[in-house]
């Protein structure tokens, strides 16, 4: 199978512009480096395209995308992450949603419903205390929370759009807990 060179560097380039940017300004260069060189070697070696090289090199870089921002979320630096870099956030959302996202499209929303629903009911307050607990760092390291009013505002504007959310869901969802019959 025959597939454009440039048009494989060039969507190696955008997986690799997914890593955190620490990371892609430390080690993207020389990653890019030694994705041309395997591809050039796979390529002299064997006759027959590398079709499933190139494949298992962009899934093998995707999983360390995944990684590099769960080492971030671990490290404790998530709120400076995501709000210095939109696609950090962006990335993170899907690595927590996409697993009910597949169970819900999976089983047509009838099988794991519960399963979606209290994983939203999960999800939810982690967003809550992920965008909270700095606030609180701040305030009881002494600092002003006033220092930064915009991000204030920005934080404070998402609290309350999580818990509304939150508090909407569980109501709506509320005579299904207590078990009145044909509840949606």
């Amino acid at each position: 199978m025959a597939y454009d060179q440039e048009a494989v560097r060039t969507l190696y380039r955008k997986l690799l512009s997914l890593y955190p940017r620490a990371f892609r300004e430390r080690l993207g260069e020389s990653m890019e480096q030694t994705f041309n060189d395997l591809r050039n070697e796979r390529k002299q070696q064997t006759e027959q395209g590398s079709f499933g090289f190139v494949v298992w090199l962009f899934a093998e870089t995707a999983i360390g995308v995944i990684k590099e921002h769960v080492l971030l979320v671990k490290q404790g630096d998530t709120m400076k992450t995501v709000t210095a870099d939109f696609r950090s956030a962006a990335i993170i959302s899907l690595i927590f949603m996409l697993p009910f996202a597949f169970l819900d499209f999976l089983f047509n929303q009838s099988v794991l419903e519960p399963i979606v629903l209290f994983g939203t009911l999960w999800l939810l307050p982690m967003a809550f205390l992920v965008i909270l607990v700095p606030m609180v760092r701040t305030v009881r390291a002494g600092n002003s929370i006033m220092a930064n009013p915009v991000n204030l505002l920005f934080r404070v504007a998402f609290l309350a759009l999580i818990a509304m959310l939150w508090g909407s869901l569980l109501i709506d969802q509320l005579p299904c807990f207590i078990g009145v019959p044909n509840c949606d």
